[in-house]
């Protein structure tokens, strides 16, 4: 795996932290901006749950580096390299041959990358629709990615997100009855987020208040 040493840059600015930084500095700087990203912390903002992804990544990344120095020393390319192996140099009078498994494992990785890539250019179509309060635009394109997605934590999290958002606008149109049934499908979609229950008990109330 090569990672190049802008990213590796970046993933210290991600955490605050220099390079030299200890291990212990690492966890310290990871857990204090978790706390302050954390999607339970900030509920119905799609920008600190991507926040809270990138921040994921970058301590992961930088984990490995300060755990294992060895293993993302740079190269005269300007990259880690994460194998300590070095490259063999291939024959060129060998013809090198992919068994059909390769293939599809080539294939197979080609594709998570390409739904990966779709999967967060929606993310931010998203979070462009949500800002502008077109929320049964999102909710088709969200309810759409579920479909094609039904077991992705992150996206049963933005469904009911945007379930959650809807409710609140319909609450201040005065349409109760719909706002009820689109605060229980955030419950549905997105049942283990403790914050969103609390939202929404919230919203409920409020109905209760004005009904």
């Amino acid at each position: 795996m090569l990672v190049s040493t802008t990213n590796i840059d970046r993933c210290y600015q991600l955490l605050g932290i220099c390079r030299g930084a200890t291990l212990d500095e690492l966890k310290a700087a990871y857990r204090s901006l978790a706390r302050k990203w954390h999607p339970d912390l900030n509920p119905g903002d799609l920008e600190a749950h991507q926040r809270f992804i990138t921040l994921n990544q970058a301590y992961q990344l930088l984990l490995v580096g300060i755990a294992n120095p060895t293993e993302n020393q740079p190269n005269s390319t300007g990259s880690t390299q994460t194998n300590s192996q070095q490259p063999t140099t291939p024959n060129p009078n060998v013809r090198v041959t992919t068994p059909q498994s390769q293939q599809r494992s080539a294939t197979n990785d080609r594709s998570g990358k390409n739904e990966s890539e779709l999967k967060w250019q929606l993310y931010y179509e998203l979070q462009s629709l949500l800002k502008q309060q077109q929320f049964l635009k999102a909710i088709v394109l969200i309810e759409g990615l579920a479909h094609h997605e039904p077991h992705d934590r992150q996206v049963c999290q933005w469904q009911g997100i945007i379930y959650s958002q809807y409710g609140h606008q319909l609450i201040q149109r005065r349409e109760f009855d719909k706002a009820r049934i689109y605060l229980k499908k955030a419950l549905k979609v997105d049942p283990h987020n403790r914050q969103l229950w609390q939202e929404v008990d919230r919203a409920f109330n409020r109905i209760t208040q004005l009904s």
